[in-house]
């Protein structure tokens, strides 16, 4: 069996690699695993093992996105919602009465299958990478904003949810990633909220046009004592 994965980082990806281009061991990169064969030689591993072995951890040079990194806890609820990323998609088809031709069904499904092929196959440390923390971020979108309303979804959240800028049976949404995005719709409902106050208050002390004559009053009156 081999237990570990010969990479090549050449400069021009079209010459012959070097010696001093290889790195024998994967364990030295925080993004991928050992990389394991079946008996017929294919890269195969089990969703559930590949998670049981993926770790978070602090990366050189920070992790750009803002908000918490939720993609861990994501593979470990989809674990748990039928064993594996397709099986969660079909499992909240089931349960979140989308209708079946509406597009999100499809984009969820290419999501979750990106994520198992990459756990399973490519046999990456998915938490550690940006582009499967936003992949993460995107599936919980999408079953956040048909969480309420199915037939009409609610993307307004968007922004908070990607870092750019409760939950049914079947959902992964992690709550420290839905506290995070209630907390910047909070503030700027409240930034909202002073700017309309501000404005009412400059109307209130804005001089008024004085009032015209009483309505039926006729022009030529000048009194109660008029004759």
């Amino acid at each position: 069996d081999i237990d570990h994965l010969v990479q090549y980082h050449a400069v021009d990806p079209r010459a012959t690699p070097r010696a001093s281009d290889m790195v024998m061991d994967a364990s030295t990169d925080a993004r991928v695993f050992p990389v394991k064969f079946d008996a017929h030689g294919e890269r195969v591993r089990l969703f559930a093992e590949s998670v049981s072995h993926m770790t978070q951890d602090e990366l050189p040079g920070g992790f750009p996105l803002e908000g918490p990194r939720t993609c861990l806890q994501v593979l470990k609820g989809m674990v748990r919602v039928g064993g594996s990323p397709e099986m969660s998609n079909l499992e909240w088809r089931r349960t979140s009465r989308i209708p079946d031709g509406d597009r999100a069904v499809y984009e969820d499904e290419v999501i979750c299958l990106s994520l198992q092929f990459l756990a399973t196959v490519d046999q990456v440390n998915l938490p550690n990478l940006v582009g499967a923390e936003l992949l993460c971020r995107r599936h919980q979108l999408i079953r956040e904003a048909y969480r309420l309303s199915p037939s009409l979804p609610d993307y307004s959240a968007s922004d908070w949810f990607m870092g750019c800028g409760r939950r049914r049976t079947g959902q992964t949404v992690q709550p420290t990633l839905a506290a995070y995005v209630a907390e910047q719709l909070k503030h700027e409902a409240a930034i909202a909220k002073e700017s309309r106050k501000a404005r009412e208050e400059k109307m209130l002390k804005a001089p008024r046009a004085p009032k015209g004559n009483p309505k039926g009053a006729s022009k030529g009156d000048t009194g109660a004592g008029s004759s």
